[in-house]
């Protein structure tokens, strides 16, 4: 398995690299708008592109499910990628944005890269052996008062968003403090490396959170996430805390998601 986390590790900063590249060269930055404020850019079709080519020219046999270019193999071997996430913010020139490489077997996450090119963090983990950023251990936030923590908290559309103001509030009530920096992948890999306390999305789809979820988990935090099968098949909420928030973190947002009745 160590193999395949090195080998990751190269792809993903050299698809990073290629990502950069393109900003700076392309002037048609956007490709497509495939919803309300969701885009895709040439960078993004041309990085996934290199992923694949990269993984079939490695291990062919493997499965593959990327955001743009949907599932394509079979079997208990799969990789997951999402080629830039954070589009909106890699195209206008800010820097939180990363490349996601997960790799799964037999429903559960081996290893998993991020890299952020523009923050220069490249995040990697292997299951049962810890994780690291920039080849250092990496480890969670010793943060354990909520008046001292820093919650990144994502808004998702696919939710509806309706409860998205409720969660800010609440969150702030308890004495936590709150960003929104647009890339589920980046937000978690900060917090792999202790930077934040906590994060949480109502939806993501597996692409945005696979490898990130293993870096939170093998750096020491808690995450919390539907079971495999579903959240390959439709994705779902992500919480994730370095474990010491992880109660009253679920609790503000699983108030604001329950009407305000407190009960998750």
């Amino acid at each position: 398995m160590n193999n395949r986390l090195e080998w990751a590790q190269a792809v993903a900063v050299e698809a990073g690299q290629l990502a950069v590249r393109m900003r700076t060269s392309r002037p048609d930055r956007f490709a497509q708008r495939k919803s309300h404020q969701d885009f895709v850019t040439a960078a993004d079709l041309a990085v996934e592109d290199l992923i694949r080519q990269r993984i079939g020219e490695r291990y062919p046999e493997d499965a593959i499910l990327g955001e743009e270019k949907g599932a394509t193999g079979a079997g208990g071997s799969v990789w997951i990628i999402d080629p830039i996430d954070g589009t909106s913010n890699f195209m206008r020139g800010l820097p939180d944005w990363a490349v996601s490489i997960g790799y799964c077997r037999d429903a559960r996450i081996e290893c998993a890269v991020v890299y952020a090119p523009d923050m220069d963090l490249l995040g990697a983990a292997q299951a049962g052996c810890g994780a690291a950023v920039n080849s250092r251990e990496a480890r969670v936030s010793d943060c354990r008062h909520v008046e001292e923590a820093l919650v990144l908290l994502g808004r998702s559309a696919r939710d509806g968003g309706d409860a998205y103001p409720q969660q800010v509030q609440n969150l702030i009530d308890i004495g936590m403090e709150y960003r929104r920096n647009g890339s589920a992948a980046y937000s978690l890999l900060t917090l792999a490396a202790g930077r934040v306390d906590a994060f949480f999305e109502a939806h993501l789809n597996p692409w945005d959170a696979v490898a990130g979820i293993l870096l939170v988990e093998e750096a020491g935090g808690s995450v919390d996430y539907p079971p495999y099968a579903e959240f390959i098949d439709r994705g779902g909420p992500v919480l994730a805390s370095n474990s010491k928030l992880h109660e009253a973190t679920r609790a503000a947002i699983s108030k604001s998601r329950n009407g305000g009745t407190g009960q998750g």
